[in-house]
């Protein structure tokens, strides 16, 4: 019987059979073994020892190993990993990195805001550093009867008055800044000419007040300047001459919306009496007093009434404005950059169905 060891295979070879030498021979050859009897080499190489399989893998587990460590720590990016410490790895234990970023200073957007009782809108502020660990930040009003503010910065403005938001990070860096909020009459009431009506000896009028109280009436005829009549009463009669009512004769009434102290106005135009229907007329319109949160605007009308008055800021969309108001001005946020206010007037030519626009822009002068 013969037996050889490849890998921790046994190979068992009967011979007790003579005629099995040669089989015997065979193997023996093929595996590599030296026969007892026969002492001869074979041509094929011998496998490798124990030994040397044994130390090729452990070179081959080392450089396994390094190779992984080079990819972890060197290269961790291309398999997602984060950095890691290898100090901490090396003494057994996880290491993070806990640090606290604080904030350091809040500086607000907008610092002075004006906001109309009963409205409401957010205040801004920045951040630094842009990294800090917690950015939470908690808003007070010092008087809620004037304005109230909620956890996201959002102002109520409640009456007329002066209030101070503090805004105050909650980080435990104890940082913190103040927006000066004004809180102004909402001025939305207005008075109009509900009708107009020519007689043999005058004009009969009514006007019509919605939260508004009528401060003064003017009348002007034809291109005159406009005169100031001694009555406010809401439906009365003027008189004019024969030679007046031929011409153009226009009423304005000049009222404080919801008790404000700002004034506007509104007017309304009866004609001549004629066969022939009048078909000319015109709007202008005039921005003046531009600053940097405010602008005030005036139309004139002449034989044509406002349908539409509207204005944006910069790229932004037209906020409407009360069209039977031909004179006010208007708010918007401060900027520390120059940007440009637009206004846009449609009107309609008494008489006929004639639309036209006018379309005017001013520059708003940034914050000094």
């Amino acid at each position: 019987m013969f037996t050889g060891n490849i890998f921790n295979v046994n190979i068992f070879i009967d011979n007790s059979d003579n005629g099995s030498d040669s089989v015997k021979k065979d193997v023996v050859e093929y595996l590599g073994f030296d026969d007892d009897t026969e002492k001869k080499k074979v041509g094929r190489p011998r496998l490798a020892s124990k030994e040397t399989k044994k130390k090729s893998l452990i070179i081959a587990g080392l450089s396994f190993f390094g190779v992984t460590l080079l990819l972890v720590f060197g290269y961790g990016s291309l398999f997602g990993f984060k950095s890691l410490n290898l100090q901490g790895l090396v003494n057994g234990t996880s290491q993070t990195s806990n640090e606290n970023v604080l904030i350091t200073d809040l500086n607000p957007i907008i610092k002075d805001i004006t906001i109309k009782e009963g409205t409401a809108r957010k205040v801004y502020l920045t951040v630094t550093p842009a990294d800090a660990s917690n950015k939470k930040i908690r808003y007070k009003s010092s008087d809620e009867e004037v304005a109230t503010v909620d956890e996201n910065g959002k102002v109520t403005g409640v009456s007329v008055g002066n209030a101070v938001i503090t805004a105050t990070a909650v980080d435990g860096s104890l940082k913190s800044t103040d927006f000066n909020i004004t809180v102004i009459k909402d001025a939305s009431g207005k008075c109009v000419f509900s009708s107009l009506d020519k007689t043999s000896s005058g004009v009969n009028y009514q006007i019509s007040c919605d939260n508004a109280k009528v401060k003064e009436i003017q009348y002007k005829v034809g291109k005159e300047d406009y005169e100031k009549l001694s009555t406010k009463k809401l439906n009365d009669s003027i008189k004019f001459s024969k030679e007046q009512l031929l011409e153009k004769i226009t009423l304005k009434v000049v009222y404080y919306p919801n008790n404000s102290k700002i004034s506007k106005y509104s007017t309304k135009t009866i004609n001549p009496t004629t066969t022939k229907k009048q078909v000319n007329g015109n709007c202008s319109l005039t921005i003046k007093e531009v600053n940097s949160n405010s602008a005030k605007y005036d139309i004139t009308c002449d034989n044509a009434t406002v349908n539409k008055i509207a204005y944006k800021i910069g790229n932004g969309s037209y906020v409407g404005i009360d069209a039977s108001s031909l004179a006010d001005t208007v708010l918007f946020e401060e900027s520390d950059v120059t940007r440009v206010i637009y206004f846009n007037v449609e009107y309609t030519i008494d008489g006929s169905d004639t639309i036209k626009t006018i379309t005017k822009s001013s520059i708003i002068q940034k914050k000094n």
